[in-house]
């Protein structure tokens, strides 16, 4: 394993200045995005919440570096469990699909990574998650329902059947993402 790629991550923490040296690194080295997904493959590892932290902040800057690496960060979103796992990986499908029905996409969503993000989003969302990951879900399967009919009404009956149960800032983003639901057109 790559030392100083193993100091980096163990230094990521929420200064900006360490976060943007080693984001900067990966973008100017690509090919130790492959390393990082590796150490956050090892959900035992304690850097692994960081490993895949540094993917969400590599996407956040270039969404196409980390969309090469597409099937291993489904695998990975597939398996992971650790809170510190799942919600940079959520933040990943929302940056995708963002970037994807943006005005200028870098990326190409084809029907099978819209099925694979479709199916593990909504697993996010009827399984006990912290709110971060099932707002970024919502969002993600909000954008991906525009073009996929049956995906707003069953996404609207999840986020109807725990609206009661659902802390505040879930009942705040559900509420968004219902309004925008019933405002679209039929067809």
């Amino acid at each position: 394993m790559n030392k100083e790629l193993l100091e980096g991550l163990i230094s990521l923490n929420a200064k900006s200045e360490n976060r943007k040296i080693f984001t900067g690194q990966l973008i100017n080295e690509p090919q130790l995005i492959e390393e990082v997904i590796q150490i956050a493959m090892d959900e035992k590892n304690e850097v692994a919440g960081k490993a895949a932290r540094a993917l969400e902040l590599v996407c956040q800057k270039k969404e196409e570096l980390i969309f090469q690496q597409k099937t291993k960060i489904y695998e990975l979103a597939e398996k992971s469990k650790r809170d510190d796992m799942v919600r940079p990986l959520a933040k990943i499908f929302e940056l995708w699909t963002l970037n994807f029905y943006g005005k200028k996409p870098s990326i190409s969503l084809q029907p099978t990574d819209k099925e694979k993000i479709t199916a593990i989003c909504f697993d996010w969302m009827i399984t006990p998650q912290k709110v971060a990951p099932q707002a970024y879900s919502m969002q993600t399967l909000f954008l991906l329902g525009k073009e996929i009919d049956w995906i707003h009404p069953e996404l609207k009956l999840i986020l109807e059947q725990n609206y009661a149960s659902g802390t505040s800032g879930y009942k705040a983003r559900a509420r968004k993402i219902i309004d925008k639901i019933e405002k679209r057109p039929t067809s």
